[in-house]
């Protein structure tokens, strides 16, 4: 078993994808899923968290300064916690910072790139008003008052090296971001240079060995909106159907070790799709010659979506 300090030496460039590929798997991504998506975010990556931070004395964010590490293009976590009146900042390596479509695309463009300009413009101009108005509707909020409330921060949560000062937050949360972090432990250890003493971090991990976990979007649902065309673990079976993200392929015992080198871990177990624990995800794609065929991975890894990380700074 490899040590999470050899994180780095992972590191392989992905492979490459067309713009005209990705633009295409983005926008049937979203065309199916839009809606599903804003539900699950609300209900799911900001509700849930919350009831699971509950448990351990954080009963209201209102007032308390909280960073979001790789909030996501549409940052739900951040948005819905500035609207409960939490102090919050959203870490993200692409520019965010709401604008009209144009000088958005501009200030992205400049930022990071033709490739991420033009699918942020796609995503954008096609899909945001239905995900806004759906994460809304789930919340019964008006949101758009909250958006000039987050501080936006321009860094990647890859690199794990944040500009950031330090004891400042109570709360620091990510959401399908560890998975992609190069050097884990130092993860671990930026979280706790940032956290006050007895802050929380809560961490939801995309589990690389789930059916979901190489990230080919046909996958993303897989019980509910399986993939006709990609087989099952592909990633695992010749990747015949490749995504182009880095993903660090660490082991359960592997999350749990980096964030103990550096915290006091609080929880740590295996969530479904709804982010709830001891549920399944992919059981029926699991048949006797998959499991044969991927025998050297046990079944309760193979059928995991995510593990949860709650931890505390010392």
């Amino acid at each position: 078993m490899k040590s999470a300090t050899s994180v780095p030496l992972q590191a392989e460039i992905p492979k490459k994808a067309s713009l005209l590929q990705e633009i295409k798997t983005i926008y049937h991504y979203h065309q199916r899923s839009t809606r599903e998506i804003a539900i699950h975010d609300y209900t799911n990556v900001y509700r849930k968290t919350m009831r699971d931070l509950g448990a351990f004395g954080l009963d209201s964010i209102a007032g308390k300064e909280v960073l979001d590490i790789g909030c996501g293009a549409r940052f739900p976590f951040s948005l819905l916690a500035a609207a409960e009146g939490a102090h919050i900042t959203a870490l993200d390596v692409m520019y965010l910072k709401p604008h009209p479509l144009p000088l958005f695309f501009w200030k992205i463009l400049r930022a990071n790139g033709v490739k991420r300009a033009a699918k942020s413009a796609v995503r954008k101009a096609l899909f945001d008003e239905l995900y806004f108005k759906q994460l809304e509707e789930s919340a019964g909020i008006d949101l758009t008052p909250f958006v000039s409330k987050i501080n936006f921060v321009l860094a990647d949560p890859q690199a794990a090296n944040y500009p950031i000062a330090a004891n400042k937050y109570d709360l620091i949360v990510s959401n399908a971001v560890l998975e992609h972090v190069y050097d884990v432990e130092k993860y671990f250890r930026e979280v706790s240079r940032v956290l006050i003493k007895g802050g929380l971090s809560y961490g939801l991990v995309h589990n690389y060995y789930s059916i979901s976990g190489g990230h080919n979007l046909e996958w993303a649902f897989p019980d509910s909106k399986p993939s006709a065309g990609v087989q099952p673990w592909d990633h695992l079976r010749g990747d015949e159907f490749p995504t182009h993200t880095y993903l660090n392929k660490l082991r359960p015992e592997e999350y749990k070790a980096a964030a103990a080198a550096s915290l006091e871990v609080l929880l740590f177990e295996s969530r479904d799709i709804n982010h709830n624990a001891g549920g399944l995800e992919g059981e029926k794609f699991l048949t006797s010659e998959v499991q044969a065929e991927l025998s050297e991975y046990p079944r309760e890894l193979l059928l995991a979506r995510s593990f949860c990380i709650i931890c505390r700074k010392r």
